[in-house]
């Protein structure tokens, strides 16, 4: 007299049980086998032929060899808001499997710090894979400013040619003139440092800061060898070890509030080419990235590759990356405030 309810209960229980099954994620697959006959997306914050672009394209040559299973590599360009909208991506809306990662602006994690509504990710809680390069900044005068020492800057007027409101050039000049008290004048609308040292050669200005020392080697190095453009100082939260006597801006700040507020400042630079995948990704296929990109960055053909191509590595692992963007955070709300409007955010 049970049998019929019996099965029928049974193909009920069965049926319903298949359907939960259904709708949980598949049973995790170990990352050592995870991206055979995979692709593995690398995001970039702005066009082709860019600076980020440059890095990552000549990572991708070299990164499929250190990953089991060699997925093919895809980039993607996604240059909208200055990086804003690949951060927002990579946080929100980009699969946390392990088969989408990206390189993020320190700039743009900045802008969590300056409460920008735009901002829809927290940094610290992103898996940061590791830093391509850390770098450091300059300000270069030119001879006929008479500005030959760190100390002229508060003598002598410096007037600095600039992109925008918003870049290096404007917000370091800026800073220097209303937090450490320098002799800076701002002047806006050059295209970019060619255009600029072009500028202090025709006299228009006399200075120029926002050139870190990798683009200086690259694009200004000939006109400092020829006397043209006089290397004063640098900036960053240490000294580049190739300039070990050339005095660090930092160094100028002379109170505690004053040199956070600089720190701040100078972190995206510590943060130049940082990698990092979702939030919520296996931590196994985490570390499994972390390695492949450090063994690639260690990779005689990737360096040769990328001293062809002209690109400083200074690397961090993602460790060191993670506690590098822990540490801008440490700012109180009241200064980063006080720096947002010092740098016209």
């Amino acid at each position: 007299m049970y049998g019929p309810f019996r099965v029928s209960s049974l193909a009920s229980a069965v049926g319903s049980m298949l359907l939960i099954a259904g709708s949980l994620p598949a049973l995790a697959e170990d990352a050592s086998t995870f991206y055979k006959g995979r692709s593995l997306t690398i995001a970039v914050p702005n066009a082709a032929g860019g600076g980020y672009d440059t890095y990552v394209r000549a990572l991708a040559q070299y990164l499929p060899r250190h990953i089991p299973g060699r997925p093919a590599i895809i980039v993607q360009n996604i240059p909208a808001a200055g990086g804003m909208v690949m951060a927002n991506q990579l946080y929100v809306t980009a699969p946390k499997d392990g088969t989408y990662i990206g390189m993020v602006r320190g700039t743009v994690l900045e802008e969590e710090l300056f409460k920008n509504s735009q901002v829809e990710f927290e940094g610290r809680k992103f898996n940061w894979l590791i830093n391509m390069n850390s770098d450091v900044d300059t300000c270069v005068a030119s001879p006929a400013s008479g500005i030959k020492t760190i100390s002229d800057f508060y003598i002598k007027q410096a007037v600095a040619a600039a992109t925008g409101v918003g870049a290096q050039s404007y917000s370091f000049p800026i800073a220097y003139q209303k937090i450490l008290g320098m002799k800076f004048k701002v002047i806006s609308g050059y295209r970019g440092t060619p255009d600029r040292i072009m500028a202090m050669q025709r006299g228009e200005v006399n200075s120029a800061c926002g050139i870190t020392v990798s683009t200086f080697r690259s694009q200004v190095a000939g006109f400092a060898r020829a006397g043209k453009v006089l290397l004063v100082a640098q900036a960053g939260l240490d000294k580049d070890p190739r300039y070990p006597d050339l005095p660090n801006m930092l160094d100028e700040a002379k109170t505690p509030e004053a040199r956070q507020m600089m720190r701040v400042l100078f972190a995206p630079l510590a943060l130049g080419r940082p990698i990092a995948a979702p939030p919520r990704t296996p931590a196994d296929r985490v570390a499994l990235l972390r390695k492949a990109m450090t063994d690639t960055l260690a990779d005689p053909a990737f360096q040769s590759l990328a001293k062809k191509v002209r690109i400083d590595i200074q690397p961090m692992t993602g460790e060191e990356t993670a506690r590098a963007v822990d540490a801008m955070f440490t700012i109180s709300p009241a200064t980063a405030a006080q720096l947002k409007f010092i740098i016209g955010k």
